[in-house]
């Protein structure tokens, strides 16, 4: 019954990380300030989730195996347990992907509950296999414990550091537009409009820069039917004031409804292109 326990809460750890790594506020630090294809955005995502579900599950079996005296608990065995299993009840859609063929069964709502399924058992497997007494040494018990979590901070170093071309928020407005121009397709256009916008120069007078800021700043595109979509962030430097603007977009990277953030107030805006 322990081992069963051990399976649950090993994926469920790993699972939570990777929710919280992709689905709340956490993301900004690995998908933004980037413009990515649909395909490379679902892939990016792909690698974000395994690193951060193999990060919680090496985490919690490390708690495990420190804190149990009963059980002899390996934990590199658990998470290569877990990731076969993962990669197994994913594989169709790695098929499908190669193929680029469309299959009924191949649909998340199938593909998620069968990997986690598979990834317990991989766990449930791995807790039968014994620890191997040659390395019993304390050393190479550390350093093996601890690999499965370096190379899932090695895969999320790397992706951070991709973003490294944003000079950050610190930087002046001018560096931050600058960069948006070479990062953003359109971005041209986006200032244009801002620079028109009646609403803005109404409260920050007329507009000198507008540069990405803290916030969600990214661009998916698709060159069939489904056009552009993403978000905004954007410092509004103007001849009265400094404001911050937040536009979502869709079909193209072009900025209308939105938020306009100045002197603390928050209202909505209407910008005409």
């Amino acid at each position: 019954m322990k081992k069963n326990a051990v399976s649950l809460v090993v994926v469920s750890v790993g699972i939570l990380t990777a929710y919280i790594g992709l689905f709340t506020p956490a993301n900004i630090y690995f998908l933004n300030y980037r413009e990515m294809s649909i395909t490379g955005w679902f892939y990016l995502e792909t690698i974000i989730g395994l690193a951060l579900y193999l990060l919680g599950m090496s985490t919690a079996a490390v708690v495990f195996q420190q804190m149990s005296s009963q059980l002899e608990i390996e934990p590199s065995f658990l998470v290569l347990g877990g990731i076969i299993g993962l990669l197994v009840g994913s594989l169709p859609l790695s098929i499908n992907l190669l193929t680029q063929k469309s299959y009924q069964f191949i649909s998340p709502f199938v593909i998620l509950p069968v990997s986690v399924v598979l990834s317990i058992l991989g766990i449930r497997i791995a807790c039968k296999l014994p620890r191997p007494k040659s390395n019993s040494h304390q050393g190479v018990l550390l350093f093996r414990t601890l690999i499965p979590s370096l190379v899932a901070l090695l895969a999320l170093t790397v992706i951070w550091v991709h973003n490294s071309s944003f000079p950050g928020v610190k930087a002046g407005s001018v560096v931050r537009q600058e960069w948006a121009y070479k990062e953003f397709n359109n971005y041209n256009s986006v200032v244009d409009t801002i620079k028109t916008c009646q609403p803005i120069i109404k409260r920050v007078g007329t507009v000198k820069y507008a540069a990405p800021t803290q916030g969600r700043n990214y661009v998916i595109y698709d060159s069939g039917s489904s056009g552009h979509s993403g978000e905004f962030t954007l410092e509004v430097v103007g001849s009265k004031g400094i404001g911050v603007a937040n536009f979502s977009f869709h079909l193209d990277t072009a900025v209308s409804h939105g938020q306009l953030t100045y002197q603390g107030r928050k209202k909505e805006i209407v910008c005409q292109s």
